[in-house]
């Protein structure tokens, strides 16, 4: 399998034990978004398929297939694959379906279209160098009317090495702008931030693609 990220890190820290990016569960502003009248207001599709890159332990998953989506988490680690399964597995049912692939973002392929992607802490885990690549491969993997949920962290500060690589709101727009329009952001509450992981501020930001 092509990997552009060397000698896949990734894989080493889920054998290691070495994921303190998890939280053991979604991200409190996601599920409360999800919860509440604006999933209507900006067009967050409940049909459809849904895809979560970097998808870790999968928890991101079962929440987009719990709203009715057909939902794909992608990993790079196989480790990493194979946790999320065994996790989905033990799961309540869902109306939407879940799977979770292991794959590089960068090579992934599929003939239909996503109709939502879900980036967090998937941007700031691959080298600044890969970021319009990263864009790139959004508008690519998106159909015509989807919609981008970004939980964009860590916005500075960052004081150990990265990953992950400090973002702004600015290099979101930056990289997105030309392919998405964004309808709304929220900085994340202080009682929804992350408790685990890089130092950093959080937005939450739903973006429609332009057509």
């Amino acid at each position: 399998m092509a990997n552009k990220i060397v000698d896949n890190a990734w894989e080493e820290r889920w054998k290691e034990g070495r994921t303190g990016w998890d939280q053991s569960h979604s991200h409190l502003s996601l599920v409360s978004l999800l919860r509440s009248d604006l999933i209507d207001e900006l067009g967050i599709p409940k049909k459809g398929k849904a895809l979560v890159p970097g998808c870790g332990t999968g928890y991101d998953v079962y929440n987009f297939a719990s709203v009715g989506l057909d939902a794909v988490g992608l990993d790079l680690a196989p480790t990493g694959v194979e946790k999320a399964r065994e996790w989905l597995s033990k799961r309540p049912s869902t109306s939407g379906s879940t799977q979770v692939v292991c794959a590089d973002f960068f090579e992934y392929q599929l003939q239909e279209k996503y109709d939502l992607i879900y980036d967090y802490t998937f941007l700031c885990a691959i080298p600044p160098t890969l970021h319009h690549s990263w864009a790139s491969q959004l508008n690519k993997l998106s159909s015509s009317n989807a919609r981008l949920i970004t939980l964009m962290y860590p916005l500075p500060p960052v004081y150990n090495e990265p990953p992950p690589w400090p973002l702004t709101v600015e290099k979101y727009h930056e990289l997105l702008d030309e392919q998405w329009e964004m309808l709304w952001e929220q900085e994340v509450p202080s009682d929804e931030m992350r408790t685990t992981g890089a130092k950093g501020g959080e937005r939450l930001a739903v973006w429609r693609k332009r057509r």
